[in-house]
């Protein structure tokens, strides 16, 4: 098999966060082909490691740690600093999602990386970022969530806030870091003369900015955005409807061109009180009601049918399973499979986004703990056998 060419091939990535806020984007980089040294506690491990276990192997980083040359170094002892330091010298990025201060008390904070290496990009990840009132707080991808705004205008009208059953707070934040890193690398190469610099990001940062309503509504209007359950607060025709067979579909029309679409599938398009904007939501009750009832009629297939014949934007809602086997996601190649040493082969996502000349590849998934120590401080540090086996004998890897 041919590797492609890859958008980050000498690019090395420090990965010394944890769970996933960070880990996502030093991740994202390594599909990209990205030299990623995740750097574990020795006999330990990322945490994330204990989560969706098989087997004792922890699927979430199977998936998560993809790509990625484990290593293992404890950052508490002295030797372990000063092998930090020489890595970083040799690397372009610091990827952390620690509390602010952690990386300051180990001896690792900005002024000693760059110290070691001005071209370094230092990219913070924490709960509330690494200055303000509530930066000393620890937080995680839910409290991004609670703190950011998503979760007070996400569920039924009538019922509580309700969270992502992903971690939301922490893969947005880690998205936006991602991009923050590839901002800097262009700059600092392209228009900054050589000179890294630090990225600062608080987990509820990325949804509260994405969210892009939520502040200038209420500013303008002085009521907040509320709940609203599956129904857009503004478009009646957007909603997520139950089946006859139990299953579920989702309509989404942002527009009124597509609306009088869903319209025709549903044999209403000469319904006076729902073929236009301001009637539909003057009659919302009335539209939800019989738009309800044709859904309750119809099985998912028969629904499917009925857009698909008008064009009309709608889907199916997928499950986990539904993922692994649609034959529009199998031709994109977005469910790929990997040998794994302990599960055998396994599926996971493929490559997002889709480049068409650097399209990145999956080499390998995550490593067993430490399992790149030799190869890695061997072939970067040029450290001989007997160093590596006294670091292990000693417990700094």
């Amino acid at each position: 098999m041919t590797i492609p060419k890859s958008v980050f091939a000498g690019i090395r990535v420090l990965d010394v966060g944890h769970i996933v806020a960070g880990p996502i984007a030093a991740s994202m980089m390594a599909d990209f082909g990205a030299d990623v040294l995740k750097i574990e506690r020795p006999g330990v491990g990322d945490p994330l490691r204990a989560q969706y276990q098989k087997d004792g192997v922890g699927m979430h980083f199977t998936v998560e740690g993809r790509n990625k040359k484990s290593i293992t170094l404890d950052l508490k002892k002295p030797e372990g600093r000063e092998i930090f330091l020489k890595l970083a010298a040799q690397s372009d990025v610091v990827m952390e999602n620690f509390r602010p201060g952690v990386m300051e008390r180990l001896g690792l904070g900005w002024e000693e990386l760059k110290a070691v290496n001005p071209r370094l990009i230092f990219c913070r990840l924490s709960g509330y970022g690494q200055y303000g009132p509530y930066a000393h707080k620890r937080a995680y991808g839910r409290i991004g969530e609670a703190f950011g705004g998503f979760t007070f205008i996400t569920g039924e009208t009538d019922g509580p806030p309700l969270h992502s059953q992903m971690s939301l707070g922490d893969t947005v934040a880690g998205m936006l870091a991602c991009q923050g890193i590839m901002m800097a690398l262009y700059w600092r190469d392209a228009q900054g003369g050589g000179v890294g610099q630090v990225i600062d990001m608080g987990l509820y940062e990325g949804l509260y900015r994405l969210i892009e309503q939520q502040v200038i509504v209420p500013d303008q209007t002085g009521k907040p955005i509320e709940r609203q359950g599956n129904q857009h607060r503004w478009m009646p025709y957007v909603c997520a409807y139950e089946t006859k067979d139990g299953r579920y579909f989702s309509v989404s029309a942002a527009t009124m061109k597509s609306a009088l679409d869903v319209l025709r599938a549903m044999g209403l398009e000469n319904d006076d009180r729902f073929n236009d904007l301001t009637r539909c939501r003057e009659n919302f009750a009335a539209y939800r009601a019989t738009a309800t009832a044709w859904m309750a009629s119809h099985t998912l297939e028969e629904v499917e049918a009925a857009f698909d014949k008008y064009e009309a934007p709608g889907t199916p809602v997928m499950s986990g399973a539904d993922l692994m086997v649609h034959p529009h996601l199998l031709a994109r190649d977005m469910v790929i499979t990997m040998p794994d040493p302990d599960l055998g082969p396994v599926r996971m996502q493929g490559i997002v986004p889709k480049l068409s000349e650097t399209p990145g590849h999956v080499d390998h998934v995550g490593q067993r703990i430490g399992e790149s120590n030799d190869s890695v401080y061997a072939g970067v540090l040029g450290m001989s056998a007997e160093q590596i086996a006294k670091l292990r004998a000693d417990g700094v890897i």
